[in-house]
């Protein structure tokens, strides 16, 4: 896998490189996530933690891909400038696979059955009784 860095420029109010990145798989299918953080952090020299893909785009028919790719000065800084669907989406396998079952734990929080109340019946009018339609001074 090789890759050529087409744009790079320094966002000074998130702390972070945008870098658009071109990479050559020849031979093979597009590379994962894991494996381009590790060599975007080799070639900037940073730790993968503070890398975020953003998007991996091969189009068909081709052997290259463009990755948008967040190269962060501070990982405290990517954990809240950076999406939870992209954080859970960046990491290994085992570990995505805990993140997201820990995210559906959360979101099935069990209802508080509430106790139903009785309501008070209405009482019917047996048919006999019940008002005849039109004016109510009207017998015909």
């Amino acid at each position: 896998m090789e890759f050529k860095v087409r744009q790079d420029k320094y966002n000074a109010l998130l702390k972070r490189k945008e870098v658009l990145v071109e990479v050559d798989h020849e031979k093979s299918g597009t590379p994962s996530r894991v494996d381009l953080k590790k060599a975007v952090a080799a070639k900037y020299g940073t730790k993968p933690e503070n890398i975020h893909i953003v998007d991996v785009e091969t189009k068909t028919g081709t052997q290259s891909a463009i990755c948008e790719v967040q190269v962060y000065d501070d990982r405290a800084i990517a954990a809240r400038v950076v999406p939870k669907y992209i954080q859970v989406r960046d990491l290994p396998p085992e570990e995505r696979k805990q993140a997201r079952e820990q995210q559906a734990k959360k979101q099935e929080k069990p209802k508080a059955e509430k106790p139903k109340e009785e309501k008070p019946k209405q009482e019917t009018k047996p048919p006999s009784e019940a008002p005849k339609k039109g004016k109510e001074g009207d017998s015909k």
